[in-house]
């Protein structure tokens, strides 16, 4: 929407934005090791024969890592995209950003197969329904939700706060207002150094190389990248939500002793 008397506002950001809101995706490739009695998460060896069991497949995609599960299995139409998770005609940005905080699991077509080792991670919760196109679940596969791909991004944020609320202690919807904000002043400062360049490029080529006028030029562009370096590192510090403790495993009452008739 254009504001009146002026020209179209253009939402996209700019480039260092575009980088911090990249989906840092995993794509893990079962081997079994040559040993199974050294079997371990995310190591590698001998190809497996047949399905692992499904704990076994949760627990080599997850790894050591504590974030909750976002995973997406490709299908033949949305091979190489990620159209099963974002809009194609909505802002995604929130959605962006709230992967951050997944670990982010990205599997091939082929994953459903009979003989694939990660096939029970899809597998459907009832026989004949169709097999998730994604789902999310806690670290070690509780708590799983499937989704078709085709889900409301009402309900794909509501997912995945929900996820969030159970695993940090920190509250991710007041990051995301403050990561917001920061992207802005990364756009802000992605301008800035860009109309400096241009002044610089343009004097060069009207005085040359070794013009007086370039030095405050020069000095405005490392002032520029040292107010992104550090807009980066504050991102980096909103991107740590702490975690809640692990759920301590109830205390075993111990049976009361026989008591003496009397």
């Amino acid at each position: 929407m254009a504001p009146e008397g002026g020209a179209p506002i253009d939402y996209r950001r700019g480039r260092t934005a575009k980088k911090v809101l990249n989906i840092d995706w995993a794509h893990p490739v079962w081997q079994a090791p040559a040993d199974p009695a050294a079997a371990q998460p995310g190591r590698t060896s001998a190809v497996v024969d047949g399905p692992l069991p499904a704990a076994k497949a949760y627990a080599f995609v997850a790894g050591e890592d504590r974030r909750p599960l976002l995973v997406l299995r490709e299908c033949d139409r949305c091979k190489g995209t990620d159209h099963a998770l974002l809009s194609r005609t909505l802002d995604n940005e929130q959605t962006l950003l709230l992967t951050r905080w997944f670990h982010c699991i990205k599997l091939p077509t082929h994953v459903t197969g009979a003989q694939h080792p990660l096939r029970n991670l899809f597998a459907a919760p009832q026989a004949g329904e169709r097999a998730p196109h994604l789902f999310f679940a806690d670290s070690d596969g509780g708590n799983r939700r499937g989704l078709t791909g085709e889900q409301t991004q009402t309900e794909l944020w509501e997912t995945m706060f929900e996820y969030l609320e159970r695993t940090y202690a920190t509250d991710a919807r007041l990051a995301i207002r403050e990561l917001r904000i920061l992207l802005s002043q990364l756009d802000k400062v992605d301008g800035s150094e860009q109309e400096v360049k241009s002044r610089i490029d343009r004097e060069t080529e009207k005085n040359g190389p070794r013009s007086e006028k370039l030095k405050p030029m020069q000095a405005e562009l490392r002032k520029l990248q040292k107010e992104r370096d550090g807009l980066l590192a504050r991102e980096q510090e909103l991107r740590q939500l702490a975690f809640k403790p692990p759920a301590k495993a109830a205390a075993k009452v111990p049976a009361p002793a026989a008591g003496h008739g009397g």
